[in-house]
């Protein structure tokens, strides 16, 4: 890997530090168990690549090397040391020119002043700088809770529009814009966020924007999966990707927890289980089924 496209994963992916970014679970939650995620590497065989994305394991990048394939894998170091048993694997830490892990990378970066991420929840957090904004541009903005979070935190969209207070919804053409499905990408509500305060502090002076909410209304949905990204400013879990469902049901959230809201849609839903858990080697969990109960399909 490159050192460029290693920083660019790091960033992506960074760690949050004790006391500089901090989340606590959501009262009435299960108890939370705490793992480490890093970026593993691992060169093996087509087949065993192919085995290993169908039972669950979070692959971010495969490569092919002639009859070999690179695929780099987020996962805990048990989650390593049970890969490693099952398939015979060769598996070792991504590092970069400094001799840094993935997650010492991000550790780092976040030290040396990364604070421009913020939690939804927390004081301060985007949830805040939302309620905020709709005060603040109340004829412009129509702040709507869409339905609640597995842990029962409301999931806000934003509505953006001239004379939002007034017009009726779905009366001009409609534009929806959503960030952090998945619960570690990071960047994507910082995006999505500025992009709406563009349009809000840019009408009525920039005739293009103006022109734009006076004719169309812009939704905005920041953080789609608010458990799950508030997890991941907790310590050792900047990599999780899933909402924090308890699919067992033990009162704990661990590797075999969560669905991945991403990959969980009515259309096409179960074509396959490609990346739809965390979970690869005890369950893997995809979902409530738009006909049917949640499935869980057990490994042998």
């Amino acid at each position: 890997m490159s050192k460029r496209l290693f920083a660019a994963v790091a960033a992506a992916i960074l760690v949050a530090i004790p006391g500089v970014v901090t989340a606590d679970p959501p009262s009435g939650s299960p108890s939370f168990e705490a793992g480490r995620l890093d970026l593993y590497v691992i060169e093996t065989t087509p087949e065993i690549a192919t085995a290993m994305r169908t039972e669950g394991y979070d692959i971010v990048s495969e490569t092919l090397d002639g009859e070999t394939v690179i695929i780099e894998v987020v996962m805990s170091p048990s989650e390593a040391n049970k890969a490693r048993k099952a398939y015979d694997l060769d598996i070792s830490l991504r590092r970069n020119q400094e001799g840094q892990t993935t997650a010492e990378a991000a550790f780092e970066e976040v030290e040396n002043g990364f604070e421009v991420w913020r939690t939804w929840g927390g004081p301060g957090g985007l949830r805040d700088e939302m309620e905020f904004l709709a005060d603040q541009y109340d004829d412009l903005t129509e702040l709507i809770t869409i339905g609640q979070s597995v842990q029962g935190e409301d999931i806000y969209a934003m509505r953006v529009t001239e004379k939002a207070d007034t017009k009726q919804r779905g009366s001009r053409p409609a534009v929806l814009n959503i960030s952090a499905q998945h619960a570690r990408e990071w960047i994507s509500p910082e995006v999505n966020l500025r992009l709406m305060k563009h349009y809000l502090e840019n009408y009525g002076t920039d005739d293009r924007i103006t022109d734009i909410l006076d004719t169309t209304e812009i939704w905005f949905v920041i953080v789609y999966n608010p458990d799950g990204y508030d997890w991941t400013f907790t310590e050792g879990n900047r990599l999780w990707r899933k909402n924090l469902a308890d699919n067992n049901g033990d009162g704990q959230i661990t590797g075999v927890d969560g669905v991945d809201l991403n990959r969980n849609f009515a259309t096409n839903w179960g074509q396959d289980n490609e990346g739809s858990s965390d979970n690869p080697i005890s369950q893997t969990y995809r979902g409530p089924s738009p006909q049917s109960e949640p499935e869980t399909q057990a490994f042998e």
